[in-house]
């Protein structure tokens, strides 16, 4: 009966909520005022229409009055309510804070001239998306002091390109330049026509003309136009009915095309046909003000075998030899925006500047065919140590609070190098609460410290001759220690250190490859205590796994990432591909001196991460898909990865109806009393995740941006090999669906100013993997959705795995 009343003062009081909520956005109204409830769009034409969605919720985008914003649910109108709640006070002030930072809302109050210019809105977008005929009409429908306007949008047909002519170029050489890169053209033919791929197409004639040295070349010197005659049923705009004749003769799948001229003039600016070259350059590294220009107390300096190239400085910053090779501009050389772009990105990207400004003056110096410019390259330093943290929170089944705290210090500047080096330290604690003592109790805590250095450049064995600054080049030298204390059981210490290159294929590819690393993992005996040793005596995995290892190895891994220059409306992809070896070398080494006691580790390791984003205006719908396994390939030594590189599910970026790894390995059922033994591990990984994000509300001006998920989790760890520790642990194809864990869930996310996202996230397992099932010990297979019982707290204790992180979890 508990749990019925629950139920229906649940229901009730959400359901009084909305009615009063709705009743309320009214009560303020004149009489012949209606508050704006709501617009939509209704898309209709006789031909199939290109992204549908896509241009529904652009054209709701454009309409001129829209109304109050709502929380989950259309009817509740939360800042008008939170509006009226104060009306006096608001009437009386209406410059407030809480109005002018969009914390409260007025009633939108309809306004029927804004339906005329919503309709020439949607149709001027029409018409640049090429739909040259659209035509918009509304339906307005009031009830009780409210409006309701939908939209008919009969779009037509819109036009696709057909021919592109280029015989408009008063210019010759720009004509050859243009022709001859013509491949790279925007406006293909069959391509649909719109304004915004023209305006691309502009900006790519722009772009590769002023790469060629054509400084005061703009856009005003590109005009396009447009030629829709002569196309055997082209209809005026005001005609509403055609003849039989034509409609008959014109094919029912037919589109409609147009051509398109390219034309290129000078615009009355005769400089905008003249390519310039550099002739000398000026870089200032610690510029402050104008006044630097003209200072003649600055101190100079030229690099060797470039005397155009000049240093001005107040201090001795950074060594000139590091700036020169990322300057991409050269004396004697045309112009080109390429050179110049990259010359800027490549600067900031040292990480040692605030900001990086190139200004070209002309030269009057030198005359001919040929303008001159001087090139000035100004840069202002940034702070040279800066520091950072991240911090997380979680809950489990198996713990009752743990939390991380990551803090970094950063010197961007070391030996005025613009070399990188970073210190970092973090902790954890995983805590149980012991309802005997009323007190949380330490079950694990984990200590690590981290150094790195990263220099702007390949260090040995490869030649500066042999790679391009352009590709970003990077060398990173790491090392760190960790110690890992699960407490009355054991303590793991962890020295490693790494050599990486690092750079970028493209502005979307990037390559890092690690020739060496080195991990040298011990447990002191003095360190295991009893109870978990007599655990590993009897345990052949464990023992494996938790062991002392030496591993040497080298990996390679290559990214695609096109989330840089996507736009808010752009779906974009990230791909990672790994793979990593260790063992052979040592292996090799050890078959000749004998002195390693067979104590390293020898595997293989292949390792992928998919993920792709589909956004729309207030939506993203986030997927990924990750796999792993490693394959230790001396399975007489050691049949299992070393603790370290072995997977683990659950927790905070992971699956999240689990705590950090409680889960697996495939459909294994741990009876024991005592599930806080010993971490869930495994030598494979799959998962699958899918979550569904969304805007809710913005506060204080958009300064807090808060935002909603649904999401749904796959997944699990397996062995490579059997195990008689761990039945039914092993990968098997055909078990791969018992085996799969699935648990869904709901959070929040709070954007702060976009510096950090915090996120809190509830997990709820659906499905427990494998087929084993222990009733009398609350251990269940297969799915389980028919036992969630969210009214009952010893239920929601056990089932609602709640974590709080920084960040997305993917």
């Amino acid at each position: 009966m508990k749990y019925k009343i629950s139920v229906h003062i649940l229901c009730i009081s959400v359901i009084a909520i909305l009615v009063n909520t709705g009743c309320n956005s009214t009560k303020y109204l004149k009489e012949d005022e209606y508050l704006l409830r709501s617009n939509s769009v209704k898309l209709k034409s006789d031909k199939y229409v290109d992204h549908k969605g896509e241009l529904t919720d652009n054209l709701s985008g454009v309409v001129a009055q829209k109304p109050n914003s709502y929380f989950l649910l259309p009817g509740f109108t939360y800042k008008l309510w939170l509006y009226n709640l104060r009306h006096d006070k608001y009437q009386q002030d209406t410059l407030n804070f809480q109005i002018e930072s969009g914390t409260v809302e007025k009633p939108v109050i309809y306004d029927s001239s804004s339906t005329s210019r919503s309709q020439q809105y949607m149709e001027s977008y029409l018409f640049q998306q090429g739909y040259f005929y659209a035509e918009v009409s509304d339906t307005t429908k009031f009830k009780k002091q409210k409006v309701y306007v939908e939209y008919q949008v009969n779009t037509g047909i819109n036009y696709l390109i057909d021919k592109v002519d280029m015989t408009e170029i008063d210019d010759s050489t720009i004509a050859k330049f243009v022709r001859r890169r013509f491949y790279e053209t925007n406006l293909r033919t069959g391509k649909a026509y719109s304004a915004s791929l023209v305006e691309k197409e502009r900006s790519r004639i722009v772009n590769m003309i002023r790469g060629e040295g054509y400084y005061y070349f703009s856009n005003e010197n590109v005009a396009f136009v447009l030629d829709t005659m002569n196309k055997g049923y082209m209809k005026e705009k005001e005609s509403a009915v055609e003849t039989v004749a034509g409609f008959v003769s014109r094919k029912e799948d037919e589109r409609r095309t147009l051509d398109i001229a390219i034309k290129i003039t000078d615009n009355g600016n005769p400089k905008s046909f003249k390519r310039y070259g550099i002739n000398n350059i000026t870089i200032y590294p610690d510029f402050k003000d104008k006044g630097d220009l003209t200072d003649d107390n600055m101190m100079e300096k030229t690099v060797p075998g470039a005397d155009k190239v000049v240093f001005r400085y107040h201090d001795y910053y950074i060594k000139e030899k590091v700036i020169y090779n990322h300057l991409f501009l050269s004396p004697e050389t045309y112009f080109a925006l390429e050179a110049h772009d990259k010359t800027i990105t490549e600067l900031n990207q040292l990480g040692v500047f605030s900001g990086v400004r190139i200004i070209f003056t002309e030269d009057s110096t030198r005359t001919g065919e040929t303008g001159w410019m001087n090139c000035l390259v100004l840069m202002s330093p940034a702070d040279k140590w800066n520091w950072g943290t991240n911090w997380e929170v979680s809950n489990g089944t198996t713990y009752t609070l743990g939390t991380g705290l990551t803090a970094s210090v950063r010197n961007t500047n070391v030996a005025k190098g613009a070399n990188l080096f970073t210190l970092s330290a973090n902790g954890g604690l995983e805590s149980q609460f012991d309802t005997s003592s009323g007190a949380f109790k330490i079950i694990t805590n984990t200590l690590g410290l981290n150094a790195s250095i990263e220099l702007p450049k390949f260090l040995f064995p490869i030649s500066r001759k042999r790679y391009s600054i352009s590709n970003t080049p990077r060398t990173e030298l790491a090392g760190g220690a960790t110690r890992l204390e699960r407490l009355n059981y054991f303590t793991l210490f962890n020295l490693s250190t790494r050599f990486t290159y690092k750079w970028l294929e493209t502005k979307e590819k990037s390559w890092e490859v690690t020739p060496a690393f080195i991990n040298n993992i011990s447990l002191p005996p003095s360190k295991i205590s009893a109870e978990f040793q007599q655990r590993l005596d009897t345990n052949d995995f464990l023992k494996n796994s938790y062991r002392e290892t030496f591993i040497e190895g080298e990996n390679i891994s290559w990214t695609f990432d096109n989330s840089q220059d996507a736009k808010w409306y752009d779906d974009f992809s990230y791909i990672k591909l790994s793979f990593e070896e260790a063992g052979g070398v040592v292996a090799g080494v050890n078959s000749i001196t004998k002195n390693l006691d067979n104590k390293f580790s020898q595997y293989v390791k292949f390792d992928f991460d998919l993920r792709h984003f589909i956004r729309q205006r207030h939506t993203t719908t986030a997927l990924r898909f990750y796999g792993g396994v490693g394959i230790p390939y001396n399975k007489t030594q050691s049949p299992t990865l070393p603790y370290l590189k072995q997977y683990f599910v659950g927790g905070a970026y992971s699956m999240r109806g689990w705590r950090i790894r409680s889960l697996g390995p495939g459909g294994y059922v741990d009876t024991n009393s005592n599930p806080n033994l010993i971490d869930r591990t495994g030598d494979m990984k799959l998962e699958l995740n899918g979550e569904y994000r969304f805007d809710i509300f913005k506060a204080f001006g958009g300064a807090l941006l808060f935002n909603g998920a649904v999401f749904a989790d796959a997944g699990n760890i397996w062995l490579f090999y059997p195990s008689a520790d761990y039945d039914d642990g092993h990968f098997q194809f055909n078990k791969l669906y018992n085996h799969m864990a699935v648990n869904s869930g709901f959070g929040i996310r709070v954007d702060v100013a976009e510096i950090f996202l915090l996120r809190v996230d509830c997990g709820i397992p659906l499905k427990q993997p494998g087929t084993k099932e222990y009733p009398d010990k609350g251990i269940y297979s297969g799915w389980i959705v028919d036992r969630i019982a969210p009214f009952d707290g010893k239920w929601r204790g056990q089932n609602m795995i709640w974590s709080i992180a920084i960040g997305y979890p993917f």
